[in-house]
C-alpha cells in the first residue's frame, strides 16, 4: 500500500511540473503581451515569478523516478556504460569482462537500494565502483 501512495504522490508531481511549465508559458505570454501595453504592471511579473517558484519547488521535492522502479529498471539504462567500464578495466579477457560486469552490477545496485541516486555522471562513478573491486 506504500509504494502505491508514493507512486500517487510522483504522478501528482509529474502532473503538477507539466501544469507548471504551462503557467509559465502562460505568464510569460502574458507578460510579452502586458509589455507591450502596460510596461510597469508588477501582478504579472509577480505571478510568473509564482510560477516559476512552484515548478521549481516541485521538481527539487519530488524528483524524476517513481519510487517503484526497481534497480533492474534503473540499471538497464546505463547497460551500456557498465560494458564500457568492464571492458577497460578486463584488457580483452572475455571471462574477466563478465566478472567486472557483475561485480559493477552487484556494487551499483548495493548503492542504489541504500538510497544513494544516480549520479549524472554515471561512467565516472561506475569507473570508481570498478576501481573498488582492484584496490
Amino acid at each position: 500500500m506504500r509504494i502505491w501512495l508514493e507512486d500517487g504522490t510522483f504522478h501528482m508531481a509529474a502532473a503538477l511540473r507539466a501544469v507548471g511549465v504551462g503557467l509559465a508559458t502562460a505568464a510569460w505570454m502574458s507578460v510579452l503581451t502586458a509589455h507591450i501595453q502596460l510596461p510597469t504592471d508588477a501582478r504579472t511579473y509577480a505571478g510568473i515569478g509564482a510560477s516559476l517558484v512552484a515548478t521549481a519547488l516541485t521538481q527539487i521535492l519530488f524528483g524524476s523516478r517513481p519510487p517503484s522502479m526497481t534497480v533492474v529498471d534503473l540499471l538497464q539504462p546505463i547497460e551500456r556504460d557498465i560494458l564500457a567500464v568492464a571492458r577497460e578495466r578486463s584488457a580483452g579477457d572475455p571471462e574477466e569482462l563478465r566478472f567486472v560486469a557483475a561485480q559493477v552490477v552487484a556494487q551499483a545496485a548495493g548503492e542504489i537500494r541504500h538510497n544513494r541516486r544516480l549520479p549524472h555522471d554515471r561512467r565516472a562513478w561506475l569507473r570508481n565502483l570498478a576501481d573498488r573491486l582492484s584496490g
